[in-house]
């Protein structure tokens, strides 16, 4: 367990859950999708397949995705920072997500819907309280920031103070939020307490709030789909390519082989170091000739009848292909998607990912797994926004959506199919088009590639085509 979360624990006077395990598997996880993995060596180098694998994720999960939270004025607030967060950051910090094994998202204290959204990812909060579903409840969240030689923390502890619900009868509880700041001169430590008044950034956040009848925490933990067999107790997930990570070792390895065998490729021709000497005329010293990069000189293994011999070497180019694909294909079926969805392209030499299929239906159930645990951070995270708004906000109640239980997933979250394809979404959006339901304009641009300007000129001639129909034909004539 780092500095931190000891001195957190002794701050607040709370035993921190979070464990070692999980703790060593992070941080190896982050070394792996920033490129640097423990495998690689002098002879081994990453193509950071790992990183890919969570792109890919997060943008399958992501396609197309829309929330509409609606019912009032307080509604269309949260709506505001719902959006924000989807149109600048969603994409971004569920790829995060996928390396990390799940990110917090919870309100900021922020009243501007532009930044009304905190990202936080492990290793920035400690987990103090779970309950057997392995939802966590209680949970210090540490933020910093450094000023000049001076270190600055923040931390924020959230968590239930009654085991009861406040009526009795209910299931709200009285949760509380504390606040304390400390400055340091390293970073290995809090260092002594401050106020919170004395970091700008932070004068308007409370000491202590405390807030009755919350249902549950107040912050959306997305976790990953996955069953965390590196810790069975801790309420954490793990990365996408926890399961898989030996083979994006072989994976690494097998395209450093690949990579060597044609760099080792090049026609060589040897000679004898002894044609490549020349005696200077002035001297008498001799001196070797300076050789392009394909001639190489050698004393020794020239056959005494030539001078001169041709290295030709052979590249096993397939059978390389078919390694590298047997390991995609096992990384494929590990982190939970269909057999082949990553290949390497003959032609261009890149591992790609191939088109979703109706039958690959272990990518649809990854996908579809990855968009119900997205689905479920956002509701708690908008629950979250809507208590913020009676605490700090003094925003009038209203009607949410979102909140509604009668109200269906359907109504509120919109993603792309993932079996849909461009020629289907085209033939759609064309026919919706031809029955008035959909802008010409938005037609020509997405699925026929054409920009405004181009637009205004083809609209421009119609309109001119059809004022001369009604003056009487296209020539004018009567």
């Amino acid at each position: 367990m780092n500095l931190f979360k000891i001195s957190a624990e002794k701050e607040f006077n709370v035993d921190i859950i979070s464990s070692d395990l999980m703790e060593m598997a992070q941080i190896e996880w982050q070394n792996i999708i920033k490129g640097r993995p423990y495998w690689m060596s002098k002879n081994v180098r990453t193509i950071n397949f790992a990183k890919f694998l969570c792109y890919y994720t997060s943008k399958k999960t992501c396609l197309d995705l829309n929330v509409t939270i609606s019912g009032s004025d307080r509604a269309d607030y949260i709506n505001q920072c719902i959006g924000a967060m989807i149109q600048k950051s969603i994409r971004d910090k569920v790829e995060d997500a996928c390396g990390a094994g799940g990110i917090i998202l919870k309100p900021s204290g922020t009243y501007n819907p532009a930044g009304a959204i905190d990202y936080v990812m492990p290793g920035s909060f400690a987990v103090t309280e779970k309950n057997s579903n392995g939802d966590i409840l209680g949970v210090i969240f540490i933020d910093r920031q450094i000023k000049g030689d001076d270190y600055y923390t923040r931390l924020e502890y959230q968590h239930f103070t009654s085991s009861i619900s406040d009526d009795g009868e209910g299931v709200g509880r009285t949760y509380t939020i504390e606040n304390k700041a400390f400055r340091s001169k390293g970073s290995d430590s809090l260092g002594r307490s401050i106020a919170l008044a004395d970091v700008p950034e932070w004068k308007n956040i409370p000491e202590s709030v405390t807030i009755s009848n919350v249902e549950k925490p107040l912050f959306g933990y997305f976790k990953m789909p996955y069953n965390n067999t590196i810790d069975y107790t801790s309420p954490e997930g793990v990365a996408v390519f926890a399961n898989c990570i030996e083979e994006l070792r072989n994976l690494d390895v097998a395209w450093s082989r690949k990579d060597d065998e044609v760099d080792d490729s090049q026609h060589i021709t040897f000679i004898d170091e002894n044609a490549l000497m020349k005696r200077d005329k002035n001297t008498g010293d001799k001196e070797r000739l300076e050789l392009p990069r394909f001639v190489k000189g050698l004393r020794m293994g020239v056959e005494a009848s030539n001078t001169v011999n041709e290295h030709v070497p052979t590249l096993l180019t397939e059978q390389r292909v078919a390694d590298i694909n047997s390991i995609l294909s096992m990384i494929s079926s590990k982190a939970g998607f269909s057999q082949g969805q990553f290949v390497l392209d003959h032609k261009t030499g890149i591992a790609t990912a191939t088109e979703i299929e109706s039958d690959d239906s272990e990518t649809v159930e990854t996908i579809t797994d990855m968009r119900n645990a997205l689905k479920s951070a956002i509701k708690d995270l908008v629950y979250a926004l809507d208590k913020y708004c009676d605490v700090f906000f003094n925003m009038p109640s209203g009607y949410v959506n979102v909140l509604d239980e009668s109200v269906a997933d359907e109504d509120v979250f919109y993603f792309k199919d993932l079996l849909a394809s461009f020629e289907q979404d085209r033939t759609r959006a064309y026919q919706l088009m031809m029955n008035g339901v959909y802008s010409k304009r938005k037609y020509l641009k997405e699925y026929e590639g054409f920009n405004d300007k181009e637009i205004d000129e083809m609209f421009a001639e119609c309109d001119e085509e059809n004022a001369g129909e009604d003056k009487g034909g296209l020539y004018g004539e009567e």
